[in-house]
């Protein structure tokens, strides 16, 4: 490990207390928070104490100490020559994805959207098949009257929807070419929809480089959306994507490029919470 990232792992805001009742504590969490960090980088490899209090700058009694009370809840373990991280890590994980409302986080990451955005902004994910299907729905003032209300639980084509597409850009090669090769020919909602295969996976490798995938009136004719995916941990899919839709009448490029922005901090948003 390089002194650098060791002097970012031993940066820990939590060493700054800011009530006085704390203090007493706060540098053996931030120390055990500085072990636990230096042990992630490097899981593979054990520590020693001397290495720890070299690289850490903790003194030697103190991060024998707090070795041996992260021991005893399982937060680290004893190997042969040091120890490395605990079992009891990953129960503390899997109890943190449990807790995840991955609807929830999305209306949560909506609530800085300004009212005025004028449009519709969604949640999806794809099925086992070919299909997206929406979660949720967060309607800012859009003036959309095109079905749209009712549309969380709806089903629609992968190739027809900029959802659709930023989430088939997420799967692997060889699931990409099985789900293609499973439905024969592409559904088709409108006439600007992509029926070529062809041209679906042109499109697709301009998503996996830029990021974002977008749909012409090609689920509803007038309606033009933004959309971008991104792994999680918390659905059986493994990926969710987030789009913005709003009137193709009313889309000047200057509103384009809020509405991308605007995708992008959502999905910052989202997926820090995610």
């Amino acid at each position: 490990m390089s002194d650098t990232a060791v002097q970012q792992i031993g940066q820990s805001p939590v060493s700054t207390p800011t009530a006085a009742g704390a203090r007493a504590l706060v540098p053996a969490l931030d120390r055990a928070m500085q072990i636990l960090s230096l042990l992630e980088a490097s899981p593979r490899r054990s520590y020693t104490v001397a290495e720890i209090t070299r690289l850490l700058g903790i003194p030697k009694s103190s991060a024998f100490n707090i070795c041996n009370a992260l021991c005893e809840g399982q937060l680290l373990r004893r190997a042969r020559d040091g120890f490395q991280l605990g079992r009891g890590l990953v129960q503390l994980g899997s109890a943190y994805v449990s807790s995840v409302n991955v609807v929830g986080e999305f209306y949560d990451a909506c609530r800085a959207v300004p009212p005025e955005l004028g449009a519709v902004i969604q949640l999806a994910v794809i099925d086992e098949g070919f299909d997206t299907v929406y979660l949720a729905l967060q309607d800012c003032n859009s003036g959309l009257h095109l079905g749209l209300g009712g549309g969380v639980g709806r089903r629609v084509p992968a190739n027809c929807t900029a959802c659709g597409k930023a989430l088939l850009a997420m799967l692997p090669i060889a699931d990409l070419e099985r789900r293609l090769a499973s439905i024969g020919q592409l559904p088709k909602m409108t006439p600007k929809s992509i029926i070529a295969k062809g041209k679906l996976l042109q499109e697709i490798a301009e998503i996996r480089s830029n990021g974002f995938a977008h749909d012409n009136g090609e689920t509803i004719d007038g309606l033009i959306c933004t959309a971008a995916a991104m792994p999680t941990r918390h659905l059986d899919g493994g990926f969710v994507a987030i789009s913005i839709s709003a009137q193709r009448e009313l889309m000047t490029p200057a509103r384009k490029a809020d509405i991308r922005n605007t995708l992008a901090s959502i999905c910052d948003t989202f997926r820090l919470r995610i």
